[in-house]
């Protein structure tokens, strides 16, 4: 049996998940809002159900954008523990998490919205046969920046975006079809992510986080790259 520990504080609340390759459903414990510093080694040993961290094939962890407390005290935990065990350590993308879906994956011309502070977030456009997007500011600097790059195409938005995100997009001329499903629960998708060998795994020490939203109050206007 394979199996791998995921954990998230980056998008929304602090979840953690084991997820195993024996076709059994991952077992998910999940915060109530901002419960990440006062229950979250509670929710992994939860999620572990039992299973020593020992018995793992590694541990991955969201590393953003997303909430930066949630972010680094999630980052804390994984480190830690995965550093105690002697375990691989992958690190998934916020962005990819959002897009782990098989829907999502379908549509060659998609937008991963992440949420950060009230109003700001990043975003990853991804369109057939062209680079790959991000940028991150506040919802109107977002769609200004991405709209142009769609040349009138049907973007699809994955779960989980924030609704004056899309808002934005479609007030600003881009065509959008919003994913109807829930989101999935993060750290199932990063775990399912690091399982399917989707996500570099390596030494604790060498994990670095995307704080994204970070740089756009840093430099004091929205960032963009390719």
């Amino acid at each position: 049996m394979s199996a791998w520990l995921g954990i998230d504080g980056a998008l929304g609340a602090f979840s953690a998940a084991m997820v195993r390759d024996d076709a059994r459903a991952p077992v998910v414990a999940s915060g109530d809002g901002k419960d990440a510093l006062e229950r979250g080694l509670q929710l992994i040993d939860d999620a572990l159900g039992g299973v020593p961290l020992r018995a793992l094939d590694g541990i991955a962890v969201g590393i953003g954008p997303g909430s930066f407390t949630g972010l680094r005290i999630a980052l804390g935990y994984a480190k830690s523990l995965a550093f105690a065990a002697n375990l691989p350590l992958a690190g998934v993308s916020s962005y990819d998490a959002l897009e782990a879906d098989a829907r999502a994956r379908a549509h060659p011309d998609r937008i991963a919205i992440v949420h950060g502070r009230a109003g700001v977030a990043c975003a990853r456009l991804t369109i057939a046969g062209g680079p790959t997007r991000v940028v991150c500011g506040d919802y109107n600097t977002i769609a200004e920046r991405l709209v142009a790059e769609t040349g009138g195409r049907t973007v699809y938005v994955c779960a989980g975006a924030p609704a004056g995100a899309v808002s934005a997009l479609a007030e600003h001329g881009m065509t959008v079809q919003v994913s109807a499903d829930r989101p999935i629960v993060p750290a199932v998708a990063i775990a399912t992510l690091a399982l399917a060998g989707r996500a570099p795994a390596g030494s604790p020490h060498a994990l670095r986080a995307d704080y994204g939203e970070e740089a756009y109050f840093e430099r004091g206007g929205a960032t963009s790259a390719t």
